[in-house]
């Protein structure tokens, strides 16, 4: 008769508070806010801020069918995110040069760029078209502010993993009696199911939005990152998400 099999060793828990841009609520906060910009963006020129995996497809789509118009839209939209990636790269590596955390500064930034973005929209509406890639930019800054590269990744760039996550979590807690790896299959897949309601509740209110008056969404955007920016500058605990720590 052979011996049951020991359980697997419980993955190890950090000690301390979770920083505020890695808990849960800030991680709706931020997937909030990019199905609000994707929606803003794509009512506008049908390209995506955030799901450049969207834009990507439809670079090779339109490319082929000849749309060079469509195709060129979403290459730039691309490019814009991949931008504003590298300058949030840059700025992220100088403020913690200093020992500042950088999470306010990316915020507050971000809400008072989104404010400019929705003025020049509503003054001069001709101006959509380079406003869309403003915001893409933002997107970029965002996404690689506050992604991680285990764990929660917010949502706002990953999707299609959260979706996967979520579903996969769910998995393994039904063999959870078999296979116990000593996590909450189920209370983390909530969390990560909760990011993903809070996604396509912005994608909603996006529209909504955008169809009542057109800098709306922008204006909702920017005041949802300036609230969780001003909790952040004034946060006592850690702030920034640390890449490598468990989800919440």
């Amino acid at each position: 008769m052979s011996a049951s099999a020991s359980p697997a060793p419980a993955r190890p828990r950090r000690a301390g508070p979770y920083p505020l841009l890695e808990r849960p609520t800030s991680a709706m906060l931020l997937a909030l806010v990019s199905g609000v910009l994707d929606a803003w963006t794509f009512a506008r020129v049908g390209t995506f801020a955030t799901v450049q995996s969207g834009n990507v497809v439809m670079l090779g789509f339109f490319g082929v069918q000849g749309d060079a118009e469509r195709a060129l839209r979403a290459l730039a939209a691309v490019l814009a995110f991949g931008l504003g990636a590298g300058l949030c790269a840059v700025a992220v590596a100088l403020v913690l040069a200093r020992g500042r955390a950088y999470s306010p500064w990316v915020l507050l930034v971000e809400a008072l760029a989104l404010v400019v973005c929705a003025v020049l929209v509503a003054a001069r509406p001709a101006l959509a078209a380079g406003v869309v890639l403003a915001v893409s930019l933002l997107a970029g800054v965002q996404g690689n502010a506050f992604h991680r590269d285990h764990g929660m990744l917010y949502g706002n760039t990953a999707v299609t993993f959260v979706v996967q996550t979520t579903f996969s979590l769910l998995g393994r807690a039904v063999v959870r009696r078999r296979v116990d790896d000593g996590d909450p299959h189920v209370r983390i897949a909530a969390v990560f199911g909760l990011v993903l309601v809070a996604f396509a509740d912005g994608g909603a209110a996006g529209f909504v939005l955008e169809s009542v008056w057109s800098p709306a969404p922008l204006l909702a955007a920017a005041v949802v990152v300036l609230g969780l920016g001003l909790a952040a500058a004034r946060a006592r605990g850690p702030v920034d998400p640390e890449q490598t720590a468990p989800t919440p």
